[in-house]
Formats: structure tokens, C-alpha cells, sequence
């Protein structure tokens, strides 16, 4: 027989498990009863069948054979019955014409399993190998009992943006301090100490294991008394406990000061708290699911990982999408959800993969019922089912969050996963022509393109050599070349068909250049270009027509007009003056100082110019004033909010309060150094809140007026 410690020398012997792994398991095997090392080995991910195999072969110098993955015919079965094989631990692979016997055995040397098999060989030849005990019990769950075996998809992958617990590990610059108290113990490892505080051992297991996943070392305790001798006994960079212990908090912060130790106290959140059992508000019950759902689609996608990248990039715009329409909180949610479970295939009937049980099967200690009853509850409150059912219907028969994956899936699928990949309007409306017409929402897909321009501005993928203001409808069906060869010079072309829509795009795009027709339904050129020299004196204004007539060429340059061009004139002439006009005026107004990109808050609000960068992961920093003058600062570090400061406010309060200026301007630069942190919580779940707390300003001023 194979024992535990015999299989554990073997399988590090042969370099198939480090030492560090072989903890972790034993470790886990402790915490968990009637759990063997190799339950234990398959659960964490650090073995699958056939690794244990190799093992099996190597100590009964037999050949392996995985029996789980090739099957049992239906033949072999009738003869071998069950009552057979699982007392004999032995399973047939087939009969050979010389009437002899193929099979598969856990304990080869067994008496009792050698008995059975010359009783049913009576006489016969019998070729024997070996398979691990655990890829025998589930071969015969699965071929004799006919029950789903899923063990080997029971791994849990953590990707980047899933996080357990609120720890913040981003990068190994952040905790430089922290490394070097540590000691050379934690720098040999390769990850930082976690000292996990649980007194019950399922849920103190449930989390080590979690942890160790993301690559920490844990020394799981019991109590106060014991994390106080393991960090005498050794540094750490985290101490992680429940949030309702404060007088364990009370009493390590005073050890901690005593003794002059640094490390950080933090608290079990997000999964953490449905393994505890606690009652999650519904924003809790959201982030959970959305997680779960994502590690889902990780863990299904590993040998497709573009689809996992594409459902990723839709899921970003999604967001920019919610925030561009001002969706309420709700809706942007059900949205981000739809995105996820319509990829993994939740909704659809024929799919196979079992989609419903891997979710559940992820969360490790939650009993089924329960966690069944929680995400349909979840479900069915966003709607979901009714969602993806109408992705891909025309426009007029699907919701809002439906018509926007319609969209974002055409853009995906035409455009690329690549986030780098350069998009220009002219790309973007010629595909889109190309769909059956009614299928896309028109009114979404300009909303869309005008966020695919602010990221690239933003993001630095286009030259982005400013925008010309064109008040002529008629300019890109009559002068298509002149107006192609703007786009190819990388200029941004806004159009206005009245005075209003003119002046809008003045106030909220920081224009170069104006062209315009001299006259046409509800406009006065002449009289708007007096007003625009008023206000803007040093941007150029040429009017680009069909007159001729010397009284109004005299009146629009007495208007203050920098150019009066006929459209007779030659597309090229015209192109280089008006680009002469518009360069002038771009070197003449460009910012000093840091650099950088910049934007009107009208334009590209707080919340999107925030969701665009949190993509790239990197470092930035916004500087923003409001139409008051009031400055605010917001530092990012890798994507996520670190530092926000505005006016009295630091940290949360001060993203709350940002998120309601919606007039001024800001500028994004790279930080030569990055400030002390005083924002803790994710990005994403800071923006949900804000988002929630906006919902609540908004009803209760409606409610205000109402009973006014």
C-alpha cells in the first residue's frame, strides 16, 4: 500500500512537488477531516491524475495507465461488476482476443485485491498497471455510478483583479519597506507572511488555502495569543483577522507597538464574509457573484485565453458605456453581470459544461442549497436570463443593457481584443454600415465612438492633434476627401448644425479650429463668429462657402474671420491653409508645465477619465479644477485609486465629492513620485459607492421638489 508519507518522499524525490507545495497540502489534509494527502494535493491544484500516476508507477515499478480519461467500454463493464471492482479497487481496461485481462489497480500488492482478480481470471493471463486511489474512486463515480466527477476543475485560479481579502499586494515597489523588516526568512520564501487569526478550523482552512493560492505565506492560528508568538517568532506583513474582534485588534496593536514590529492589521471581506455566514448587503452579494463569476471564466477559458480576453474588453467599455448614459446603479450592474454569464454560457440550454455547478463548487465551505439560493436570489433581481436572451435582437425589442453588449460585441469581434489597436471614425461607421440595419442601436453606437476617442486621447494611441469644429452638415457628404484627409492628420472633427450645438462644443472640447458655411436653417455665420471672437479671441475661424459676393467676404473678416475660402477652391489648397491655421494655433496654446493629456469635465467625466486609466494599470495622476477653481488631486498606482484630496476632504470622501463636479477641466501626467496612501478600497467598489450615493442625492432632491 502507498501510504501519505511514502507518496509525499516520492513525488518530491521526483521533482514533481516542491517542498513548500508538500506544506501547503499537509497543512490543508490537518484542517480537513477523512481528507487523504492526495484530496488534498488535487484540491489545491499542485497534482492532477497523472502526476499522481507517475508516482503510483515510479513505487510499484508498474506502468501507469490513466483510466479516468480513457473510459470503460460498455462490454468490459457487464462482465467486471461493480460490487467487483470497488471491492478490489481494480478496474478492467479490456479483454484481449487471447482471452486474457487488461486492468488497472491502486494496490497492486493487496491480497484481498489479488484474490479478486485471479478468482475472475481464473486461469487467464492478466496484464496489470497502476493508477493513483483517487483516479480510481472517481473513475468508478463516474463510469459504474454515472456521477459527474469535476475534481480536477476544482482548482482554484486566482486572476489579477479577483481579491479574497482586502489586502493590498500590487506590487513589490509598494512594500519595499515592508520586505526589509520582514527578514531574510520572508525574502527566501518568495511571498510575504500572513498571520490568519480563525478559531474555526473549516473556515481558517477554507481562507489559508485562498491565500496561499495568491502566493502568501500563512501561519494560521487560533487565537491572539498564538499570532502574538508567531510574530515574536517571526515578521509579517499582514495580520488577518475578523472585523468583529476588536479587542484582539486592541490587544496585537498594543504587541505590535511594545515590540516595534511593522505590520499591517486587516480584516477577512468580500468571499470572506459568506464563509463566515454573515448577511451581506446586496452591493456585497453583487461583488461576490461578479468575482466568482469572473474566476469562472478564467478557469473555463485557460486554453482560449482570448476569449477571456475579449469578455474582459467588453466588460471595460460596459462600464464606460453605464457611466456615458448615465445609468443608475442597478442597471450597470445587471449590465457588468450579463457581460460575464453570457460568455460562460449560464443562459444556454444545450451547454454542457455545467456552468451553475462550477460556480457554486468555488465557493469551498458554502453548502450547496445555500449558495443556490443566494445567486438565483441574485439572478432573478437583475433580471439576467431576460437580458441575454435579447443580446443580438434588433435594437427596438431588447432592453437598454441587452442593446449595449449587441454593440460591444460587434465592436470586439470586428476591431480585436487588442486595447492598443487604433480605431478611427471613419473605420468604426464603415463597419458599422455593413450591419443588418435596425440591429444596432445607432443613438448607442455615437455614444460609443465618442468614448473610443476619449480613451485613445486620453491613453496617448492617437497623435491627437486637437479638434476642428465644423458647422456645416453638409461638409463630410460634399467634401469627403478634404474631410478624410483631416482624419488621416489625426485631428478630432466635431460637428454643430445651429448656434447652441456650436457653442456646447466650445465650452466642453478645447477646439483649434472653426470652419463654417456662411448661412443655413436657424444659423448666422457671421453673427456667431462675432460672438465666438468675443469669447475666444485667438482661435482661428474661417469660413470655408459658396458665396463669393465681396460685401459678405468684408463683413465676415470685419466679423473677425481669419480666412474666407470658396468651395470651388482645390482640396489641397484648402487643406494647407486650413492646417496652417489650426497648427498656429496648437503650438501657440500649448499647456505648459507637466505635459501630459487634458479635457473638459463636460466632455470626459471624472468617473470615465478614472475607468479608462484603471485599465491601462499604471501610474497617473489627475489634477482637476472645478468651474469654481477649486484644485483636487487623484493618484493612481497600477489602476487603482491611492491618494484623492480635494478641498477639506482626503481619501473616500474626497472621490465621493469628485464624482459631482461636472464643469471644469482636468489633466492626466505620470508622478514622479507617488504620496502616502489614504484610499484603501478597491477602485471599483469606491465608484459602485459613489455611484450609490449620487442615486440617493438625486431621489432625495427629486423627492425635495416633489413635495414642493
Amino acid at each position: 500500500m502507498l501510504t501519505d508519507d511514502k507518496l509525499a518522499r516520492i513525488l518530491t524525490d521526483l521533482k514533481l512537488l516542491s517542498p513548500k507545495e508538500l506544506r501547503n497540502a499537509r497543512e490543508r489534509q490537518r484542517n480537513v477531516e477523512n481528507e487523504g494527502l492526495e484530496e488534498s494535493l488535487i484540491f489545491l491544484g499542485l497534482a492532477d491524475y497523472a502526476k499522481l500516476g507517475q508516482a503510483y508507477a515510479s513505487h510499484y515499478e508498474t506502468a501507469y495507465y490513466p483510466i479516468f480519461h480513457s473510459g470503460i467500454s460498455a462490454e468490459v463493464k457487464e462482465r467486471f461488476p461493480l460490487q467487483f471492482v470497488k471491492k478490489a479497487m481494480t478496474l478492467p481496461i479490456a479483454v484481449t482476443d487471447s482471452q486474457g485481462f487488461s486492468m488497472v489497480s491502486c494496490e497492486p500488492d493487496n491480497d484481498l485485491s489479488k484474490s479478486l482478480i485471479e478468482q475472475f481470471a481464473r486461469g487467464a493471463k492478466v496484464d496489470l498497471k497502476v493508477a493513483s486511489r483517487i483516479e480510481i474512486e472517481d473513475s468508478i463515480s463516474h463510469y459504474y455510478l454515472e456521477k459527474p466527477v469535476k475534481r480536477e476543475k476544482r482548482e482554484i485560479r486566482l486572476p489579477f483583479e479577483f481579491k479574497i481579502l482586502d489586502l493590498d499586494d500590487s506590487s513589490e515597489e509598494s512594500h519595499k519597506d515592508q520586505d526589509k523588516s520582514a527578514g531574510a526568512g520572508l525574502m527566501q520564501t518568495g511571498g510575504k507572511r500572513v498571520i490568519l487569526i480563525e478559531p474555526d478550523h473549516k473556515i481558517r482552512n477554507a481562507l489559508a488555502t485562498l491565500l496561499q493560492r495568491e502566493g502568501y505565506k500563512v501561519a494560521a492560528v487560533v487565537d491572539e495569543e498564538e499570532a502574538i508568538k508567531e510574530l515574536l517568532n517571526e515578521d509579517a506583513v499582514y495580520l488577518l483577522t475578523r472585523r468583529i474582534f476588536s479587542s484582539r485588534t486592541r490587544r496585537l496593536e498594543s504587541t505590535i507597538n511594545e515590540y516595534g514590529r511593522r505590520v499591517e492589521i486587516r480584516f477577512f471581506s468580500n468571499i470572506g464574509g459568506i464563509i463566515l455566514g454573515e448577511e451581506l448587503s446586496s452591493e456585497e452579494l453583487f461583488r461576490n457573484y461578479l468575482s466568482t463569476v469572473k474566476l469562472l471564466l478564467e478557469s473555463l477559458t485557460r486554453e482560449q485565453p482570448e476569449i477571456a480576453r475579449a469578455c474582459h474588453l467588453t466588460a471595460h467599455y460596459a462600464r464606460l458605456m453605464a457611466t456615458a448614459l448615465g445609468l443608475k446603479r442597478r442597471s450597470q450592474q445587471a449590465l457588468l453581470l450579463a457581460v460575464y454569464l453570457k460568455e460562460i454560457g449560464l443562459y444556454n440550454g444545450d451547454d454542457e459544461s455545467g456552468a451553475e455547478s462550477n460556480i457554486l463548487s468555488l465557493i469551498p465551505v458554502l453548502p450547496y442549497e445555500k449558495s443556490a439560493a443566494a445567486l438565483k436570489k441574485i439572478e432573478d433581481s437583475f433580471n439576467l436570463s431576460e437580458i441575454i436572451a435579447q443580446i443580438n435582437l434588433p435594437a427596438a425589442k431588447a432592453l437598454p443593457p441587452a442593446r449595449i453588449i449587441t454593440l460591444l460585441t460587434w465592436f470586439v469581434n470586428e476591431f480585436g481584443v487588442n486595447p492598443e489597436n487604433e480605431v478611427t471614425t471613419a473605420n468604426f461607421r464603415k463597419q458599422l454600415s455593413l450591419e443588418p440595419e435596425g440591429l444596432i442601436d445607432s443613438h448607442l453606437a455615437e455614444e460609443f465612438l465618442q468614448i473610443i476617442s476619449h480613451e485613445q486621447h486620453l491613453t496617448g494611441r492617437t497623435r491627437g492633434n486637437g479638434t476642428i469644429l465644423i458647422i456645416d452638415p453638409t461638409f463630410e457628404r460634399d467634401h469627403s476627401d478634404l474631410y478624410n484627409r483631416f482624419i488621416k492628420e489625426s485631428y478630432e472633427i466635431s460637428f454643430a448644425r445651429n448656434e447652441e450645438q456650436a457653442a456646447a462644443h466650445l465650452e466642453q472640447q478645447r477646439v483649434i479650429l472653426i470652419i463654417s458655411e456662411l448661412r443655413q436653417q436657424n444659423y448666422n455665420g457671421i453673427e456667431f463668429c462675432r460672438k465666438a471672437k468675443q469669447s475666444h479671441p485667438h482661435l482661428p475661424f474661417c469660413f470655408f462657402t459658396s458665396e463669393n459676393r465681396e460685401n459678405l467676404i468684408s463683413k465676415a473678416l470685419i466679423a473677425g474671420a481669419d480666412d474666407f475660402l470658396s468651395k470651388g477652391s482645390s482640396d489641397q489648397v484648402v487643406f494647407l491653409k486650413l492646417n496652417r491655421l489650426a497648427q498656429q494655433n496648437r503650438h501657440a496654446n500649448r499647456p505648459a508645465g507637466d505635459g501630459g493629456v487634458s479635457g473638459s469635465l463636460q466632455e470626459m467625466g471624472f468617473m470615465e477619465t478614472v475607468q479608462i486609466l484603471a485599465n491601462r494599470e499604471k501610474d497617473a495622476l489627475i489634477k482637476i479644477t472645478n468651474k469654481d477653481n477649486q484644485v483636487a488631486e487623484v493618484y493612481l498606482h497600477a489602476g487603482e485609486i491611492i491618494y484623492a484630496g480635494c478641498k477639506n476632504l482626503e481619501g473616500e470622501s474626497a472621490i465621493y465629492e469628485l464624482l459631482s463636479w461636472e464643469d471644469g477641466f482636468f489633466q492626466v501626467i505620470t508622478p514622479k513620485k507617488l504620496p502616502e496612501r489614504n484610499v484603501f478600497g478597491s477602485t471599483e467598489a469606491i465608484m459602485l459607492e459613489g455611484c450609490r450615493l449620487l442615486d440617493e442625492e438625486s431621489r432625495d432632491l427629486q423627492e425635495a421638489m416633489n413635495q414642493e
